[in-house]
């Protein structure tokens, strides 16, 4: 369980770290859509809500034997615990909720968050940095930084934190910055190639972690998890891909 000293007798610094990164993607958000920006507003509040929440079922399933001993901490946000794979999980099941309950383009919507989802990223590898987990091996060569692991021993390790921000923030940035309608890309594959990025770049980095966690045949949870995504949106690629080709075929 990770805890961490109160910020201010209020909330810890990852708490204030995360709460800003969701207001300035939020921000981001809304500045790049050109209409309907209060419903951008309400609904990307209501998707950092339901993500948090995501987040912290997904931390609470991968260490189901913690809490199994300790449930009055389950809704204890406060004192640290937030798995990513389980905010992308929310982050989905809400969009999905949107589009089904007041027909909106879900690969429109999707697209729209984009900077939400890189400042984010970006501030998970930051504050996990900050507070002793995904570190990775030690390392006496000149790029290691000095990390801090849960055990309070701070020792020089591969930057995995600084690489993980790094290239969370340069995806998501070149994905938005790129004017894709030359391509004449359909709504929604911005945002799929985002999430693509973010769990492949997730998914390979966590292969050198070090930092204690539960395993499953020796392999990480969001490891996993980065293996049936990946595996599931190629699946969906080529399905559309095939659909598209048999539609011109017949036509």
């Amino acid at each position: 369980m990770i805890t961490k000293p109160l910020f201010w007798g209020l909330l810890p610094p990852y708490s204030i770290i995360l709460t800003c990164s969701a207001a300035l993607g939020l921000s981001l958000s809304i500045w790049l859509v050109s209409e309907r920006k209060r419903f951008v507003i309400d609904a990307g509040i209501g998707l950092v809500f339901v993500s948090l929440l995501g987040a912290r079922a997904g931390y609470i399933l991968l260490n189901l034997a913690f809490f199994r001993n300790q449930a009055s901490q389950m809704p204890q946000i406060w004192l640290g615990g937030l798995s990513w794979p389980g905010a992308l999980v929310g982050a989905c099941i809400f969009l999905l909720a949107i589009h089904l309950i007041r027909k909106e383009p879900v690969g429109e919507l999707a697209d729209s968050y984009l900077p939400l989802m890189g400042t984010v990223a970006v501030a998970i590898w930051l504050t996990g940095w900050g507070s002793g987990i995904g570190f990775g091996p030690r390392t006496d060569s000149w790029f290691g930084i000095p990390v801090r692991d849960i055990f309070g021993i701070t020792e020089n390790r591969w930057p995995l934190p600084i690489l993980g921000a790094v290239l969370s923030a340069g995806w998501i940035a070149g994905l938005v910055l790129i004017p894709m309608k030359k391509w004449k890309v359909n709504p929604g594959w911005r945002a799929t190639l985002g999430i693509t990025g973010i769990v492949l770049m997730n998914g390979v980095i966590s292969l050198f972690r070090v930092d204690p966690v539960p395993l499953l045949w020796g392999i990480r949870g969001e490891t996993w998890f980065s293996m049936v995504l990946l595996g599931s949106i190629v699946g969906i690629f080529f399905y559309q891909r095939n659909s598209t080709n048999n539609e011109e075929t017949d036509s």
